[in-house]
């Protein structure tokens, strides 16, 4: 490794493994995924104070709600500043729960479908980034998680790294012989409308292949089962063979699914732990 060990960009996922009404009920408090992700940004603040964004995925929740949300900041505390905002909408809506328990008798603040149909940021998959500019000025825009949206739940990516692309004129090159029109010529764009671009082309062969299958004539089962059969590690080989450079990312697709991946030579390290 030719390069010195400096504070640049970190990167937290966190994947509650359980359902949502399983931490209500167990510590009595909707936020227990929140905490570990402030906790985890908060110890690695040292490595970018330019800016900061935390997203969040709902698993399971009906059509008709929001369940991608998402929140940058570069203000001087960008963490303290984003859990802030969130730590307002959660009392906000306690106070509701209240109000509905008085007018219905019925305690909203202990019901996990309650909260994630009325509440942002109470989903069971979190992301958070904390910005060390290698590029451009402190502006939203180039603060993490960035957004790729689709009307497919399975199609959303969101996405947050550390990198540094040697080759990102090669990859966008690429891109554009794909027919596409990428917005900018940065590492963070181009890998992430790569990957897109193969998440996409999984989504339609899949959508092919299962359309036929008895039961799934329905679009909402079909577009249930593509993600479910969706082959993530496969999607990510084929959008990373090209890249070249030090890289430690993670990712979010909008049905749950999340992924974490660093570049085979370590050059930008990354921890696991499951319990």
């Amino acid at each position: 490794m030719s390069d010195s060990i400096k504070h640049e960009c970190g990167i937290a996922l966190i994947r509650l493994r359980k359902p949502f009404q399983y931490y209500l009920d167990k510590y009595n408090n909707p936020m227990y995924g929140l905490k570990k992700l402030y906790l985890m940004m908060e110890k690695q603040v040292n490595r970018g104070q330019d800016g900061a964004g935390v997203a969040n995925i709902k698993i399971n929740v009906k059509p008709g709600h929001r369940y991608i949300s998402r929140y940058r900041s570069v203000e001087p505390e960008a963490v303290s500043d984003i859990f802030g905002k969130i730590d307002k909408k959660f009392k906000k809506a306690n106070k509701l729960a209240k109000e509905t328990k008085r007018d219905t008798g019925i305690d909203a603040s202990k019901d996990a479908t309650w909260w994630q149909d009325n509440v942002a940021f109470t989903g069971e998959v979190l992301l958070g980034h904390l910005r060390y500019g290698t590029h451009g000025q402190n502006e939203i825009e180039n603060c993490h998680p960035m957004l790729r949206q689709n009307n497919w739940r399975s199609r959303n990516l969101v996405m947050a790294g550390n990198f540094n692309m040697t080759n990102v004129d090669d990859l966008f090159d690429k891109l554009v012989s794909l027919g596409q029109h990428p917005k900018e010529k940065v590492d963070t764009v181009t890998v992430m409308e790569n990957i897109g671009h193969y998440l996409d082309e999984a989504h339609r062969e899949l959508s092919q292949q299962l359309s036929s299958e008895p039961g799934l004539t329905d679009r909402t089962a079909l577009e249930a089962e593509v993600g479910r059969h969706l082959d993530l590690v496969r999607v990510l080989r084929k959008a990373s063979r090209d890249w070249d450079g030090g890289f430690a990312m993670a990712g979010l697709l909008g049905h749950g699914d999340a992924f974490v991946l660093r570049d085979a030579h370590g050059i930008r390290p990354a921890y696991w732990f499951a319990n």
